[in-house]
């Protein structure tokens, strides 16, 4: 979603490659890697960033499901893409007016332009999020929530800063009026921040058990947070993924936040070649919501299903990918298509990841 999330640079293999070989070269729409990916109208709809350019945001493309062809929506300053029960959006830059952009929804083959709005350098975009079937953008100083009249932005000021983050990743639950941020800055940790949409106050949520340095669960200074979706069971919370591989190490976990109060709901042992080694767990570089209310959690390992009550359903091996129009992908998983993702090479040695995307009314 934006400086949020995902995918890919494009080239045959599977992901578990090593650090250490090149990087392929980028799309020439999406980029060095795709940002995101959604399945809605039939159609994979991926966006993409530019890392090695000024201006960062890349294009949209859509790949049609059934007879596999490719359009290009737009060539390039795509910032974030969303979609509701009912429409697809994209935040886009418009080009030619400095700090100016707009919200556009999908119908009847065409983008049609539903907002637009200006903000200042340091008021950027981070996010735009589905908010009760309402786009709503998340930026440095401001939300911005589309207005009844679907022309007009209702703005709200933050109270308090937001952190930055390599990615970010963010999510409005149906029920807490709030916005969730999950900032990822590798072995620096990242944290999550809680934005009330009401009153714009903005607060750092952490659980510490106890008084070790980098103690978690949730752990600003060591945690870096890299995907968080809406919990399926309760409309008040959100679940987040922590991941990190780092130097030989592996650890992660997947949360339950509501308001200040965090739970665990899984960590996964793998296995370790010697017994006086430490313990490591799954790191995981994130969630996705399925079409039959569960999630997948996604490792640069292996992707795994889960109930929405957090119960691991199944463990899958990485696909090998072939090549699609252009983009590499697989559909061998069963409900979803996957792509590859370097966008967590900046900040873990874990290479390659997974972007999955739930194809529409699928299930695991």
């Amino acid at each position: 979603m934006s400086p949020l999330l995902m995918v890919c640079a494009l080239a045959v293999g599977t992901y578990s490659q090593s650090t250490h070989q090149a990087r392929p070269k980028g799309d020439p729409v999406l980029g060095e890697r795709i940002a995101k990916g959604i399945a809605f109208d039939g159609k994979l709809w991926l966006s993409g960033t530019m890392a090695t350019q000024k201006d960062s945001s890349g294009g949209l493309v859509s790949l049609n499901l059934h007879d596999q062809s490719r359009r290009v929506h737009f060539e390039k300053g795509v910032l974030d893409i969303e979609k509701s029960d009912h429409d697809l959006w994209v935040l886009r830059r418009l080009p030619g007016e400095e700090n100016a952009y707009v919200v556009s929804v999908w119908g009847k083959g065409t983008f049609d332009d539903l907002a637009k709005f200006k903000s200042s350098a340091k008021d950027q975009p981070i996010a735009l999020l589905n908010s009760g079937g309402v786009p709503v953008v998340l930026s440095g100083d401001t939300i911005r929530v589309l207005a009844t009249d679907t022309h007009t932005w209702r703005l709200i000021a933050l109270k308090g800063r937001l952190r930055s983050g390599v990615q970010v990743a963010a999510a409005s639950p149906a029920g807490d009026g709030s916005i969730y941020v999950g900032f990822n800055i590798g072995e620096w940790g990242g944290g999550l921040q809680r934005v009330d949409m009401r009153t714009g106050d903005v607060t750092n949520i952490e659980r510490r058990d106890t008084k070790q340095l980098c103690a978690g669960p949730l752990n600003s200074s060591c945690d870096p947070v890299t995907g968080v979706i809406p919990d399926p069971q309760n409309k008040d919370c959100v679940l987040a993924s922590v991941g990190l591989v780092h130097l030989g190490f592996s650890g992660g976990r997947i949360l339950r936040v509501c308001g200040q109060r965090v739970t665990l709901v899984s960590e996964l042992t793998m296995p370790v070649s010697r017994k006086d080694e430490f313990k490591q767990t799954e790191a995981f570089y994130g969630l996705v919501s399925s079409a039959d209310g569960g999630f997948w959690g996604i490792t640069w390992r292996a992707l795994y299903s889960f109930t929405a009550s957090g119960d691991k359903e199944k463990e899958y091996p990485l696909p090998k990918l072939a090549p699609v129009s252009g983009i590499y992908l697989s559909r061998d998983l069963p409900g979803a298509v996957v792509l590859r993702t370097d966008v967590n090479w900046a900040v873990s040695t874990s290479g390659y990841t997974p972007l999955v995307i739930p194809l529409e009314g699928s299930r695991p």
